[in-house]
């Protein structure tokens, strides 16, 4: 089992927490963390992952459990379901020692902290991610919210768990598109810190690595994004090195919501980066060299790099009203080289919309 440590000073609120990566944890549990502290352990899911480890999760903890099984989706990420939440923790009578336990993916991890963090002003919350996906990034860092307005995250909060168990067994019931898409959040770690990370993660097929080289590819992951949110926990500086691929990938994975082959995160996040490294390239900052050294590592591993069936000129009109923008402007975080990344970049309009342009089938 790897072990790693954060330390979380925000707020004028210290916490210290380790995420935990290792195969067969769920069935450790109650020998990771000390449940007996709280009054009761509510935990969140949703009835594709309830199916598969609920009565597992359950079996594991001694003190008294409920549930609360929410649909399976990207478009249930929104108020309503953290209202269901908020009504099932006042049924079950949760109070400020209660426990919140997100199981899933990243929909579920993000629903469920923002329920904990804003439930009688914050109660504690532990993230067990189920999906690669979530393992490498939704479910570690300490963001929480939901889709409002049709903006991806538009809504939420900063709010550190408890702690994280990552158990890569539960990796075993996603789809090889599934798997593919956590894949995504990986290369851009490499991409905007670790040149040599980038390789490895690069060197075979995701499927063809051991379970040994995958807990390692996982924990080198959750070192790179422990590494910047810990001395950023806010995103006032250079955790805005992690948006990379993302103001492009959440505007065309909302976008797609809408239509008969919705993106994956992942999916939208691997176009994203294509185009904003066609950004860099355009702007002078990325040799062309790295730019198709990115997209054709990104097409070797399965990840898509183009989109289709989405009207261009919606795409920059959910760029513009991203989350992230400050007056008005877009300020990018694009990268230099494979393996580092420049913030708070604002680029003219006939670049991004040439950028756009160079992801489109």
């Amino acid at each position: 089992m790897k072990q790693i440590t954060v330390n979380i000073s925000a707020n004028h609120i210290q916490r210290d927490y380790k995420i935990l990566i290792g195969r067969g944890l769920v069935d450790k549990i109650s020998n990771l963390f000390d449940f007996n502290k709280y009054s009761k352990v509510i935990i969140v899911t949703d009835r594709r992952v309830a199916k598969l480890f609920l009565t597992k999760i359950k079996k594991n903890i001694s003190v008294a459990t409920s549930s609360i099984i929410l649909p399976t989706g990207e478009n249930h990420k929104n108020i309503a379901s953290v209202g269901i939440i908020w009504k099932k923790l006042y049924e079950f009578r949760a109070d400020r020692k209660t426990l919140v336990i997100n199981l899933g993916g990243g929909v579920i991890g993000d629903i469920g902290g923002f329920a904990a963090s804003t439930f009688m002003r914050g109660i504690n919350f532990l993230q067990i991610p189920t999906t690669l996906l979530s393992q490498v990034d939704a479910g570690i860092g300490g963001k929480t919210g939901i889709n409002f307005a049709s903006i991806k995250n538009l809504v939420g909060s900063f709010n550190q768990p408890i702690g994280v168990i990552i158990d890569t067994q539960t990796l075993a019931h996603l789809s090889k598109r599934e798997f593919l898409s956590g894949f995504a959040e990986i290369l851009k770690h490499g991409l905007i810190c670790d040149r040599n990370y980038f390789f490895q993660a690069t060197s075979k097929p995701p499927l063809d690595f051991s379970s040994d080289e995958l807990v390692e590819i996982i924990s080198k992951s959750c070192r790179i994004k422990k590494d910047i949110f810990e001395k950023d926990p806010l995103e006032s500086g250079n955790r805005k090195l992690l948006n990379f691929g993302h103001t492009i990938g959440h505007a065309i994975e909302a976008l797609s919501l809408g239509g008969d082959k919705p993106l994956l995160h992942g999916e939208a996040v691997a176009i994203g980066m294509v185009g904003e490294s066609k950004l860099a390239n355009l702007i002078g900052l990325l040799p062309k060299s790295d730019l198709m050294l990115i997209k054709e590592s990104i097409k070797k591993i399965g990840l898509p790099i183009k989109i289709k069936n989405i009207a261009k000129e919606k795409v920059l009109g959910k760029i513009i009203n991203d989350k992230k923008n400050i007056r008005g402007k877009i300020l990018w975080s694009l990268p230099k080289k494979v393996g580092r990344a420049n913030i708070n970049i604002e680029v003219e309009k006939r670049f991004v919309t040439e950028a756009i342009e160079y992801i489109f089938d």
